[in-house]
């Protein structure tokens, strides 16, 4: 995910608030998506190593649990103040403003974190429970995006 930012960053484009919204909608749920596949893959892998399907199932069940409950309670916050801060804006932004600063700061925590696990050699077991939770506590906090985009509360180029 950190070639976003950069990519981000050179894009030499302005959009409107509601456009910036639906692009941290986007972003927001492909990283969900991304850890949620990636979750998967490293427990599946963590099953050819020998773990039960038993314990890997009920890895996984927690794992969604606490991550679909973190991003509904605790991440929804962080989902409403970038909506606030977003339908704030009065004019058209370059894209990196999609986020604000605390955003990509714990954006960049937790590509350290999953870079930090990868080179630590944690078990693929222990990385799919992390990738899974963080997975859906991302997917289920993207869906705070879309009333107040489908509401209209978000300037567009013709408001």
């Amino acid at each position: 995910m950190p070639f976003i930012a950069v990519a981000l960053l050179a894009l030499p484009v302005k959009l409107a608030p509601r456009s910036l919204g639906w692009l941290a909608f986007g972003l927001w749920l492909l990283g969900g998506a991304v850890l949620l596949s990636l979750g998967t893959a490293r427990l599946l892998h963590a099953e050819r190593d020998g773990a039960t399907p038993a314990l890997i199932v009920g890895i996984a069940v927690a794992a969604l649990a606490v991550g679909a409950t973190k991003g509904w309670f605790i991440l929804r916050k962080t989902a409403r103040r970038n909506i606030d801060r977003l339908a704030a804006l009065t004019e058209a932004r370059r894209p990196i403003h999609v986020y604000g600063a605390r955003s990509w700061t714990v954006i960049g925590l937790m590509t350290a974190l999953s870079i930090g696990l990868t080179l630590g050699g944690v078990p693929p077991l222990w990385r799919g429970m992390v990738n899974l939770a963080i997975g859906a506590a991302l997917a289920t906090s993207s869906l705070n995006y879309l009333p107040p985009l489908r509401a209209g509360l978000l300037r567009s180029p013709t408001s």
